[in-house]
C-alpha cells in the first residue's frame, strides 16, 4: 500500500542553519511573525561553509538533519525578505548559493509536512566538507 502525496503546505518553512531559535538571522522570522511548530528532521547533508551551513538533499538513507518547522503568517512577504537574505533570486535561479525548493519533513510524532527550504546549490569553487549529524 502506498501512502498518499504529501499535500502541500506553502505556509511552512523548515531552517536549519543561522535562521534557527538563537541563531543570528532569527530575528527575521520574529519579526515576520513566523511561529514556530515543531522540531524535525529532513533527508539531507549539511555542509560547513565557514561563517554559515548549507544543507543539499541527499538519496542515501540514513543521511539526516534536524531542524525548526515555522508556519508563515505573511508568506509572500517572508519569503520575499528570506530570498534576500538567502541571496536566491526567482528571476535569476542561477545566481547565489542557495535556491529555495521543497522538502518532506517529518515529525517526532511522526508526520510528514511538506515545507519551503533553502538548498545549498553546489558552486564551483566553494569549497564544502560534511559536517556529522
Amino acid at each position: 500500500m502506498t501512502e498518499p502525496p504529501l499535500e502541500p503546505s506553502p505556509d511552512l518553512l523548515f531552517v536549519y542553519g543561522t535562521l534557527r531559535r538563537g541563531f543570528p538571522l532569527h530575528h527575521h522570522l520574529k519579526r515576520m511573525g513566523a511561529q514556530f511548530v515543531a522540531t524535525g528532521i529532513v533527508q539531507a547533508e549539511l555542509f560547513d561553509l565557514g561563517e554559515f551551513p548549507g544543507a543539499r538533499q541527499s538519496v542515501q538513507p540514513g543521511k539526516t538533519l534536524e531542524g525548526e518547522l515555522y508556519r508563515l503568517r505573511k508568506v509572500a512577504q517572508t519569503l520575499k525578505l528570506l530570498d534576500q537574505v538567502e541571496g536566491f533570486s526567482p528571476r535569476n535561479p542561477d545566481g547565489g548559493l542557495f535556491q529555495r525548493g521543497t522538502v518532506e519533513v517529518t515529525l517526532a510524532n511522526g508526520e510528514h509536512r511538506l515545507a519551503w527550504i533553502y538548498w545549498l546549490k553546489h558552486a564551483a569553487g566553494t569549497r564544502m566538507r560534511t559536517v556529522r549529524t
